[in-house]
């Protein structure tokens, strides 16, 4: 089963120690964008585990209900596609 999301093309991608950090940066000029706490959780899961149920995965990790915080999850995913960081992952198919 494949992710939800995958880098965008060009872009680079460090994962720091446990996940807790990831360094991305368009190559070869950057600039740098680091993610932290939530927002390498949400990154993490959006890219590298399966894409079914990765909101609630989030959900669960914040120990926050996903109807709270899935507007929150799913914006923040919306700004790193319009800057061109992260791309959905086509469906098998399709």
């Amino acid at each position: 089963m494949s992710a939800a999301y995958r880098a965008a093309r060009d872009v680079g991608v460090t994962m720091g120690h446990d996940d807790l950090l990831v360094y991305l940066a368009r190559l070869p000029d950057g600039p740098v964008m680091v993610l932290e706490g939530v927002a390498a959780l949400i990154w993490v899961e959006a890219t590298t585990h399966p894409a079914a149920g990765w909101v609630g995965r989030v959900a669960e990790a914040v120990r926050e209900p996903e109807e709270r915080i899935v507007g929150d999850v799913k914006a923040f995913v919306q700004d790193l596609r319009e800057r061109d960081l992260v791309e959905p992952v086509p469906s098998p198919g399709t």
